[in-house]
């Protein structure tokens, strides 16, 4: 109650431009500026490697709760920004969040213009957050992007606690599809294989927990959550698995056991 006092007084009188991508971090950003500042816009680059329903359900999460939602279509897969990401790969998290913070940025000018006073962007990052191998905070922070969860140490856990206390439901979190390309180049068809492959597993093995189809040369490599590997732990559902996964266009699938 205490973290979610000062979250509430983080925002007082602020006009924000908030990067909200659905998910429940983004989401409670949002709603937390919307309640308690002054105005807020939340904006969603559509960058084209996230699936459509992604989109879809930032659009209907900010109509639901009367949030201010812009969607700006940047659609990397058809400009010269995978070219870049693809000759560096290692690095695609940084150049990804950079491109995205000049759109964020250009958003903040223009409500400066329109309310003559300062403008705050703001992103989801959690507490938690600041502890993984995540290049993008980096280019959103040379950007002047706050991170109000890091800032007041607000934990995933805590972030579901607070959205559970206001009556929020919880968003399934989605991540982007290109971090689960492992060599280049990341292309259109790759991004698909990977989703349907993501979309099969789930549905024919019940999962719930953490789990990620990644390609590798046209390898599907399979990641489970410990508590949910006993599912994939059947030969003849992992030869229906494989079976499945080479009609979507991987060569072969492996069950990666260091993940476990």
């Amino acid at each position: 109650m205490e973290k979610l006092r000062k979250l509430k007084y983080y925002f007082r009188e602020k006009i924000c431009v908030v990067s909200y991508s659905g998910g429940m971090d983004s989401l409670l950003v949002t709603l937390m500026s919307k309640y308690y500042g002054r105005y807020t816009l939340a904006v969603t680059v559509d960058n084209g490697f996230f699936p459509e329903e992604n989109i879809r359900k930032s659009i209907e999460l900010s109509k639901r709760y009367g949030i201010d939602h812009k969607v700006v279509n940047l659609n990397y897969l058809k400009n010269e920004v995978i070219c870049e990401i693809n000759r560096n790969l290692k690095n695609r998290c940084y150049i990804c969040k950079r491109y995205m913070a000049e759109i964020l940025v250009k958003e903040r000018d223009e409500l400066r213009n329109t309310f003559n006073k300062e403008v705050v962007i703001v992103d989801g990052t959690n507490y938690d957050d600041l502890f993984e191998d995540r290049p993008g905070i980096m280019a959103y922070r040379e950007y002047g992007i706050r991170s109000p969860l890091a800032e007041l140490e607000i934990r995933k856990e805590e972030v579901k606690e607070i959205l559970k206390y206001l009556g929020v439901s919880i968003p399934k979190e989605d991540s982007c599809l290109a971090t689960r390309i492992l060599n280049p180049p990341i292309t259109e068809e790759r991004l698909k294989m990977v989703y349907k492959a993501e979309k099969f597993l789930a549905s024919y093995l019940g999962l719930e927990g953490y789990f990620r189809v990644r390609d590798l040369h046209g390898t599907a490599i399979i990641e489970i959550n410990c508590g949910e590997v006993h599912k994939i732990m059947d030969i003849s559902k992992f030869r229906d698995i494989s079976k499945k996964f080479r009609e979507i266009g991987f060569n072969r699938c492996v069950l990666r056991m260091d993940s476990i």
